[in-house]
């Protein structure tokens, strides 16, 4: 009896062992260690973008390598401040051929104008720079009512032809001209992101520009990032009134703290109303969360020119899946059904 308890023991000892070893096998395949992230910063599309990303097969480095020449590329191609922009030769010539991706990206922008009504609209340039907005350097100013109503005749999108066969923009008025910054910003950070996706699928951190941040993969692979939802009221920028927590997608905010300027105790802020040509008032921050950076760059400024009472903010919901954070000027919150999630560590 003693003999047949001895074996019994061993064989319970070895099925012990032989458990815990497929345990650690596992443990060993399933498990990955903390990513160690890298950051850096670049000067382009007239503010700072900060990315911070963890490779997976690839090194952090050679990721922020990649992910500064498609930031570069795209300055190059789509800024005001470059001579040589598509954006500057369409304005310079009024009409202009254009290659896939610009033709996308201003196909986008005029289809963002027409589902806004007009609240977002690429054709605000004449109205931001009568203003001083179109440049960090340029002398702000309150211009006349005669130069606002004169350079409000150019600005409509409806006045901008676009040919998809022969892949051909051109204006419809004389002195018309095109500023994409409400726009390009949330498409660089799609698009690093897109890039840094293909090289290394399973990388992670996150693409700042500005305000818009997208997400290019979980924190330490599994967990949200959390980010905070700027007090609009205070000059701490990083003093938050909410967290928002992300494992993908994209939160971009349009505030009248970010390019403003007082005159006679007034803040003119560059968010214009392209109806009035007068910054948009009655809200101090507008922040939407989206699956793109550029979609919800447009949103935000959207919802910003229409308005804290404006009836639309269930319906971008509703049909396109847009979850937007309004504070107005009084400090009142105005929430679509589905921000709450956010909030919540949902994601």
């Amino acid at each position: 009896m003693r003999v047949k308890g001895d074996r019994n023991l061993t064989i319970f000892v070895y099925i012990g062992i032989l458990i815990v070893g497929i345990g650690l096998i596992i443990f060993l395949v399933t498990s990955k260690p903390t990513p160690t992230y890298s950051d850096r910063m670049y000067d382009v599309l007239g503010t700072v973008v900060n990315i911070r990303v963890a490779g997976d097969k690839v090194s952090s480095e050679t990721l922020l390598d990649i992910a500064g020449k498609e930031l570069d590329r795209i300055h190059n191609k789509f800024s005001t401040n470059v001579e040589s922009s598509v954006v500057n030769q369409l304005n310079k010539n009024g009409s202009l051929k254009l290659d896939e991706e610009s033709l996308f990206l201003f196909q986008s922008s005029l289809n963002l104008a027409q589902i806004t009504g007009g609240a977002f609209d690429p054709t605000i340039r004449p109205i931001i720079k009568i203003w001083g907005f179109d440049d960090t350097k340029a002398q702000k100013q309150v211009p006349t009512q005669k130069q606002i109503e004169k350079n409000l005749e150019k600005v409509s999108y409806k006045l901008v032809e676009i040919n998809e066969e022969k892949s051909t923009i051109k204006f419809l008025k004389e002195g018309m001209e095109v500023d994409l910054g409400g726009i390009a910003k949330g498409y660089a950070v799609d698009r690093v992101i897109k890039r840094i996706k293909q090289i290394d699928p399973y990388a992670s951190g996150f693409v700042e520009a500005g305000g818009d941040v997208g997400v290019i993969g979980p924190k330490n692979n599994n967990l949200s990032w959390v980010i905070g939802l700027r007090n609009p009221f205070s000059s701490n920028p990083y003093d938050s009134v909410e967290k928002i927590y992300l494992k993908s997608g994209a939160v971009v905010t349009s505030g009248n703290y970010e390019r403003y300027f007082v005159e006679d105790d007034v803040r003119y802020h560059h968010l214009i109303d392209p109806k009035t040509g007068y910054p948009a008032r009655g809200l101090a921050s507008v922040t939407v969360i989206s699956e793109s950076a550029m979609i919800a760059d447009a949103y935000s400024t959207a919802l910003f020119i229409m308005g804290f009472d404006n009836p639309a903010l269930d319906y971008y919901e509703e049909e396109f899946g847009v979850q937007s954070y309004l504070i107005s000027t009084d400090n009142d919150i105005r929430m679509s059904d589905g921000f709450d999630y956010f909030l919540n560590k949902g994601r």
